[in-house]
């Protein structure tokens, strides 16, 4: 059996405007913002912006390591890049043992 339905609504005009929110529901939604920087390449070890990502060749470096909780975040001169904190430049001095 086949239902087929036609109406006589139209759709409302498109407005650039988002919806408003749903006064009733107690569940809130977070609209997800690009972020501003990106890991790229096969290690994760470059920091570029998300639309410039890259492929680099697959192999793994004893510092590779350091980046695992490196910030890649937007520096102070406007370009993408890996926050010099004082942990990741100990570590990158002096990287851990490869298991």
């Amino acid at each position: 059996m086949f239902v087929v339905a036609c109406g006589g609504k139209s759709n409302p005009p498109a407005t650039n405007e988002p919806p408003a929110p749903d006064r009733g529901s107690s569940v809130a939604v977070q609209q997800e913002t690009p972020p501003d920087c990106a890991r790229s390449g096969c290690s994760g070890t470059i920091c570029t912006e998300p639309e410039n990502q890259v492929m680099t060749t697959c192999e793994f470096r004893p510092e590779y390591a350091c980046y695992d909780n490196a910030t890649c975040e937007r520096q102070t001169d406007g370009k993408c890049g890996w926050t010099q904190t004082t942990e990741l430049q100990a570590c990158l001095a002096s990287p851990p043992p490869m298991k």
